[in-house]
């Protein structure tokens, strides 16, 4: 089943000390590349979460984000530096007596000085349990990303068999005009030779064989056998459970070969016309194929 690499999901939790929104964007890649932001504090979990999304994506330019609000935190503790507020306080009460001044330093004066003297952390729950939290949240968010892909992809695979229905027809007009092609050909070519035995002099049994040699490389039959038998496998690949990206990209490049080459080797009009219908359906495939896992 034919799968999209462009595809969408958001999806957002509340409950358990967790809110968190998690977003997930893919478009057309080479490879299976995973980009996330994520809160510093799920740090620890984030190979796992980048592991999760290949798995199930498998290519694509893929854009992950989560915001979360106590994810991965514990309770907050606030922690005094005793020794520096003393130190500061003995200073103070110290430059008081010096200078005599009635008023003493409070609690105030302290932490404007010193802001940093109270530091604030937060206790971190360990891996396993972040990935307790995130793990079916996420889960959830590919399979909707995974049926969009693969609604999108239904698309491109319509859009496909239409045209190799197409391109299909049109071989089957080249097939039918290919004897009439190689008549011509050879009746264009005994002229060419007659020509030369009338002013040349030369061998009439060489001349007959370069004319067959020269007939034979005009028969398009070869590459006709080809294009057929791309034309099925690529309806195969349509079909195939594995991801086919390559592949059909692969066969899109071949059937260009073939088709161009049946143009080369004709000089007839119908054939060529047919050639240059298939390569416009053959440039829409090749867009289709880039977009497919």
């Amino acid at each position: 089943m034919i799968r999209s690499m462009t595809t969408f999901a958001r999806s957002a939790e509340n409950g358990s000390g967790w809110s968190f929104a998690m977003e997930l964007k893919s478009v057309n890649g080479r490879y299976c590349d995973v980009h996330t932001r994520i809160p510093r504090s799920l740090a620890p979990i984030e190979e796992r979460i980048k592991k999760a999304i290949q798995q199930r994506l498998q290519r694509g330019r893929i854009d992950f984000s989560i915001q979360a609000e106590g994810s991965g935190t514990g309770p907050v503790s606030f922690n005094p530096d005793i020794a520096a507020g003393r130190a500061w306080l003995l200073s103070a009460e110290k430059l008081a007596q010096e200078l005599r001044l009635s008023s003493r330093p409070t609690i105030s004066d302290l932490l404007a000085s010193v802001p940093n003297i109270i530091a604030m952390t937060q206790a971190q729950t360990d891996e396993a349990q972040q990935w307790k939290l995130l793990e079916t949240p996420l889960a959830e968010l590919l399979d909707m990303a995974e049926e969009m892909a693969l609604r999108e992809g239904a698309d491109l695979e319509a859009d496909i068999r239409q045209r190799l229905d197409s391109i299909r027809r049109l071989l089957e007009e080249i097939t039918a005009r290919r004897g009439e092609h190689l008549e011509a050909a050879q009746v264009a070519l005994k002229e060419r030779v007659q020509k030369l035995l009338d002013h040349a002099g030369m061998d009439e049994n060489r001349l007959a064989q370069e004319a067959a040699i020269m007939a034979d490389r005009l028969d398009i039959t070869e590459e006709i056998v080809r294009a057929d038998s791309h034309i099925d496998r690529f309806f195969e690949y349509l079909t195939s459970q594995d991801p086919v990206g390559r592949r059909l990209d692969f066969l899109t490049q071949e059937l260009f070969r073939e088709f161009n080459t049946m143009a080369s080797k004709s000089c007839d009009s119908v054939i060529s016309q047919a050639v240059v219908e298939v390569k416009g359906e053959l440039e829409k495939i090749r867009e289709q194929v880039q977009n497919i896992v």
